[in-house]
């Protein structure tokens, strides 16, 4: 397996597992007891930034597209529940997501960062402010 990793993350709730995306366009869940993986998903575009919610329940995968998935990550499996696209109306080409930083005690609202120079903060799929940086 040649991955080129981009990200990775170890669950909050429980750090037997952790979280990986990769340029080959798949995010990844990996057991360490086990040492392999127990799960993936393929974005069909490079994954930039990946990191569980608090809860362990869910995870955020951000693209090199701009997109933005989330996923149910219970029983260590990766069912995408949603996307939202973070693309800036001027059709910047700098459209890569590049974290997420989730408000202290909250599990839906997360800080996005992007090449754009801009953080937008989203709570569940919901846009709720953007900052533009210089």
């Amino acid at each position: 397996m040649d991955l080129k990793v981009t990200y990775i993350q170890f669950n909050h709730v429980d750090g037997r597992y952790f979280i990986s995306g990769s340029l080959d366009a798949k995010v990844h869940i990996w057991s360490i007891p086990d040492r392999q993986v127990v799960d993936w998903s393929d974005l069909h575009e490079m994954v930039t930034a990946a990191c569980y919610t608090p809860d362990g329940q869910g995870a955020l995968v951000g693209s090199y597209k701009g997109s933005c998935r989330i996923y149910n990550t219970s029983d260590n499996k990766l069912q995408q529940k949603n996307q939202i696209n973070l693309q800036n109306k001027k059709k910047s080409h700098q459209k890569k997501i590049t974290g997420f930083q989730f408000a202290p005690g909250s599990t839906s609202e997360v800080l996005v960062t992007s090449a754009d120079c801009r953080i937008r903060v989203i709570d569940g799929v919901e846009l709720v402010h953007k900052f533009k940086g210089d």
